[in-house]
């Protein structure tokens, strides 16, 4: 049974040192042993508060209930009840629930002889049923594992709760490129999110984030790709795996396994040419039509992945190139790595530069940058490499 996102909420703020304490701390908050709040009557609308941490919390079970409007009685309060209101509408405001789903939220407080009684007005923009089915996940490798969902599925959007998480749009962006980059076939995808910045997009990706920052937030993504697209992918993909076979079948490795190497020189000699301008196509670098340095790095994520050699993309900023793995440890391969030697001018063929990858250390000295924590770490085992 899903757990209700908004009960989670309430638990919290219940906590009365934990959890929801940060957002509630306030210099006045009564230390006398008593509940936050409380139902004052059989009629669940009326609400008894004590304190600020009770009023936010009263707040909160009103919009637990997705409910239109509630009342709250606050007895004995010591505080500024029309600053507390406002603060306290801005907490809940703040809250996950609060920016996902409250469109607005009026307070109208009267001082009726011992205690003071608050209107609350609540006009939703989301259902109860939308919001209680929000997924939840953990941490940015949750984050990360529900965009690889929606990007494998072929969707076009997610809505999703994220506990500790605490990256901005800018990275949810990136996850979601990296989700499209790990898949060659994406080629649709790879046109509507405008490979990571090098190109123009026809689409894009939209990032929403309630609220804006904090480590619990509700997570809204849009993708703009062709309705089209995941038919057109499929497609792309049986003919991409039909060159890959072929182009493997006529190069056997020279041992047991191909290695990281003899891959990085079969898609040289498949794509034939490089041009910077040109294909964005893995198909077109195995099918010798030339390429550009992302669909020779295509090319080679899916020959890597036909050969059972882990790899991921790298979306840093000197553009986009690989982690691989070899027997000496995780190591960075550059799209130059990649690029077919052209001939001489006089028709004599030039010697294959030395293949060489790199690791964290070597890479960063020549001046690379990447968001180190999303990557598999590449260190320096002391037996090459």
């Amino acid at each position: 049974m899903k757990k209700k996102i908004l009960a989670l909420l309430l638990c919290l703020g219940l906590l009365p040192l934990g959890g929801c304490a940060a957002m509630l701390e306030r210099g006045h908050v009564s230390s006398t042993d008593h509940e936050d709040y409380a139902v004052e009557s059989e009629d669940e609308s009326i609400l008894r508060a004590e304190s600020y941490a009770g009023l936010v919390n009263s707040m909160l079970y009103v919009v637990d209930g997705h409910r239109g409007g509630g009342t709250i009685r606050l007895y004995n309060y010591a505080g500024d009840v029309e600053a507390d209101l406002a603060a306290a509408r801005e907490a809940v405001l703040q809250t996950p629930v609060g920016a996902y789903a409250v469109g607005t939220l009026e307070l109208d407080s009267t001082r009726i002889l011992t205690y003071y009684e608050v209107k609350l007005t609540i006009r939703y923009t989301r259902t109860a049923r939308e919001v209680e089915d929000l997924p939840e996940v953990t941490g940015l490798s949750g984050v990360r594992q529900e965009l690889e969902r929606l990007v494998a599925e072929g969707g076009r959007n997610a809505t999703f709760l994220a506990s500790y998480f605490t990256g901005d749009k800018a990275l949810v962006e990136q996850l979601v490129n990296l989700a499209c980059y790990g898949d060659p076939g994406l080629y649709w995808h790879h046109h509507s999110i405008g490979f990571g910045g090098e190109r123009e997009p026809s689409g894009g990706i939209a990032v929403s984030l309630y609220p804006e920052t904090g480590a619990r937030r509700i997570i809204e993504v849009e993708l703009d790709v062709p309705y089209a697209a995941k038919t057109d992918e499929e497609a792309y993909t049986d003919r991409m795996e039909a060159a890959s076979s072929a182009l493997l079948e006529e190069h056997p490795p020279a041992g047991e396994g191909y290695t990281v190497e003899e891959l990085a020189a079969l898609v040289r000699t498949a794509a034939v040419t490089w041009e910077e301008e040109g294909s964005d196509l893995a198909l077109d670098a195995l099918s010798g039509a030339g390429a550009s340095d992302f669909g020779l790095l295509m090319a080679m994520e899916h020959l890597c992945r036909q050969c059972g050699i882990g790899v991921e993309p790298v979306d840093g900023g000197q553009g986009l190139w690989l982690i691989v793995n070899t027997p000496q440890g995780s190591r960075h391969l550059l799209p130059q790595s990649l690029r077919p030697v052209p001939p001489r001018s006089d028709g004599e063929e030039r010697p294959e530069p030395e293949f060489r990858l790199y690791t964290d250390r070597e890479l960063t000295e020549l001046g690379y940058e990447w968001a180190t924590s999303l990557y598999p770490v590449c260190l320096d085992t002391g037996t090459g490499g």
